[in-house]
């Protein structure tokens, strides 16, 4: 053998048992959080984000209330929770990222890694329009401007804005006409009128034409708002995850701040108590025994969490080796249930002095998704003292929660894109603005005329199909390929032995009870959303008091959303077929965990597994020097017996 291929050989071999090495004490080339709060921020960063505030509350009042709570807490429990401490736990323990995990696992679905990936992708296209919105709204109040939301003498109002006010002067002079029409009182109401909180968000924020076949012109102020949002995610994420980490201090506990202030001021509101009664009050049990109550609890957990998107993968692949990550996913978990629960007192209570000031029904003054966020709540923050204040700091919270999911969102893809391609860490600069230029290029089309339609079929079609695929793939690998009894003994690699108690044995990190959850209850409940997510009916949304039908090639184009992330799959068992037959491996080893997975010496019983000795760093190069010189004198011995046999035999 020649010297420099024996060299090569022996730092082959070394390499790869630092880069297990390394997976167990905490990948310092690629690096770890500044501290464990920094991880477990950012990840309720992730986590907790808008559709805690402008989904849930409206989700639980139309399936039964408080009785809504039961089936979300299961499934949090027993679907959420298992599935968010998986990825924890296999991101941690292999230091990387999906793109490169499954290739360790299983090789033949390494393109699950990139399916997580493309999911993160869409979905952050969409989700910065939201808070791009929002932004209008913190900017608006912030600069004085929040009367004209209320107020029907703007010049984007029609003659259908009905201004509350004019409604108690006509019923006040004449009790048989009370509405307030075009300047005048009259006696009958059109299906047409709408409130001036409702024409602002229609007319100025999302300025809608027709239907999504009318673009029409670019809706300048968003655009504006959207190229904001994304140069500041562009700013965090050149400055690499230790920065993000800082930043989540600040994005990630200022919403929990500002919603208790907002949940003190709200229940303190007159009326405030109708509103937390029809909120958590009427409980309607029968709607546990309908199906879609299971499913829209399932489904909001799901999507909720961010399980099968990768960000959780990403952000513990920065974890040192020995931080508590099942302790982070019961505390993220917690953090997740609270603001939602909490956050829906809040808005409900306001919610209810609404109903008050307006004397009309909770029911007609609830609204749902992101009219609760952008029309409702705007309203009843202006009957508030001090109006600007309350409305400030309500969608200076959305921005918190959104652009700290954003940024993990972005932040995923970038990650996926390092670990897959090693020398693009030394250009994160590039990496960053390139991926985020893209995306904001994509969202482009949201901002104009016809963007609020492109939006619905975004947020529709996004991360459904694809996500539930991708999560009941990955237990499969983790749990049915790899192995429970192993994923038990490298949560104990991490964790230690638990205490030798009936309680501690219980609620272990390898818990017989997670064995439960992720063998059946798991895969089971991801394939019911499965389900739900294909049996679709018609897309449809209200516009201008009339009910708007999606065509036919919008809902092609969000099926092609829906199942476009899981095009890397077949892509990449492909590409690794061709690559282990150029390089002469079995194919069988395709499907079997790969040397390079930190746990393959131990499985095997190899000898040299374990965490190497602390003053490992230091030996380093004199056991590389070491190495190369054994070999390379036993090469040139071996070299020399070869020379002086061939003379002999000539």
């Amino acid at each position: 053998m020649p010297i420099s291929s024996s060299i090569e050989s022996s730092s082959a071999k070394l390499s790869e048992n630092e880069s297990a090495s390394q997976s167990l004490m905490g990948n310092k080339g690629r690096g770890n959080w500044g501290s464990q709060m920094e991880f477990l921020l950012a990840t309720i960063g992730l986590t907790v984000g808008l559709g805690n505030v402008w989904r849930f509350p409206a989700l639980a009042y139309n399936n039964g209330g408080s009785a809504f709570l039961f089936p979300y807490f299961i499934c949090a429990v027993f679907f959420g929770l298992p599935s968010l401490y998986l990825e924890m736990l296999v991101g941690q323990y292999m230091n990387c990222g999906p793109s490169m995990l499954f290739r360790h696992y299983l090789p033949a679905l390494q393109g699950l890694g990139w399916s997580m990936t493309l999911i993160s992708l869409t979905v952050s296209i969409y989700y910065c329009v939201i808070i791009a919105w929002g932004f209008l709204y913190l900017y608006s109040a912030a600069t004085g401007q929040m009367p004209k939301w209320g107020s029907c003498y703007n010049s984007w109002n029609d003659i259908y804005c009905t201004d509350e006010e004019l409604m108690k002067e006509c019923a006040r002079k004449d009790p048989y006409h009370p509405i307030a029409f075009n300047g005048s009182c009259i006696a009958m109401v059109f299906k047409e009128m709408k409130t001036p909180f409702d024409q602002y968000f229609t007319n100025v924020v999302t300025k809608r034409s027709d239907g999504i076949d009318q673009i029409g012109d670019i809706n300048w102020p968003t655009l504006t708002a959207l190229a904001v949002m994304w140069t500041t995610v562009i700013l965090i994420l050149v400055k690499g995850y230790e920065y993000m980490g800082k930043v989540a201090y600040v994005t990630s506990t200022v919403p929990y701040v500002i919603i208790v202030v907002l949940f003190v001021r709200g229940i303190t509101l007159e009326g405030a108590s109708e509103g937390v009664y029809y909120y958590l009050g009427k409980p309607d049990f029968n709607r546990l025994l309908n199906h879609e109550t299971w499913s829209a609890a399932l489904v909001q957990i799901c999507f909720s969490l961010n399980v099968g998107y990768g960000g959780i993968i990403v952000l513990a692949s920065y974890n040192a080796q020995y931080n508590n990550c099942y302790r982070d996913a019961w505390l993220v978990i917690w953090g997740v249930l609270i603001m939602s629960v909490f956050g829906g007192v809040a808005v409900f209570a306001t919610l209810g002095y609404l109903s008050h000031q307006l004397r009309k029904p909770i029911d007609e003054v609830v609204s749902s998704g992101l009219s609760l966020a952008f029309v409702a709540y705007p309203e009843a923050m202006s009957k508030m003292p001090y109006p600007s204040v309350w409305a400030s700091c309500f969608f200076a919270m959305l921005f918190c929660l959104g652009i700290s999911s954003e940024v993990a969102f972005a932040e995923t893809i970038c990650t996926n894109i390092y670990d897959q391609w090693p020398y693009t860490r030394k250009f994160k600069w590039f990496v960053s603005l390139c991926t985020c230029v893209i995306l904001f290029a994509c969202g482009v089309i949201m901002t104009t005329e016809s963007g609020f339609f492109w939006f619905t079929v975004f947020d529709s079609y996004c991360a459904s199909t694809s996500a539930c695929v991708v999560i009941v793939a990955e237990v499969l690998v983790f749990i049915y390929v790899y192995g429970f009894s192993n994923i038990r003994q490298d949560a104990r690699e991490m964790f230690g032995e638990p205490r030798d108690d009936p309680l501690s044995r219980l609620f272990e990190p390898a818990a017989p009870l997670w064995a439960f959850c992720w063998k059946f209850v798991t895969p089971a409940m991801g394939l019911i959303i499965m389900v739900f997510t294909v049996m679709r009916d018609e897309l449809t949304v209200e516009h201008r008091s009339k009910t708007y039908t999606f065509p036919g090639w919008a809902l092609g184009f969000g099926w092609f959303l829906s199942l476009v992330p899981l095009v890397p799959i077949p892509i990449y068992f492909v590409a690794n077929v061709i690559e282990w037959k150029r390089h002469g491996r079995p194919l069988k080893t395709l499907f079997t965990i790969q040397p390079s997975l930190v746990s393959y010496k131990r499985i095997h019983g190899l000898a040299d597994y374990g965490i190497l000795p602390k003053d490992y760093e230091s030996s380093r190069s004199s056991t590389i020097s070491s190495s190369i010189s054994s070999t390379s004198s036993s090469s040139i011995r071996s070299d020399r017996k070869t020379v002086e046999s061939a003379e002999s035999d000539r």
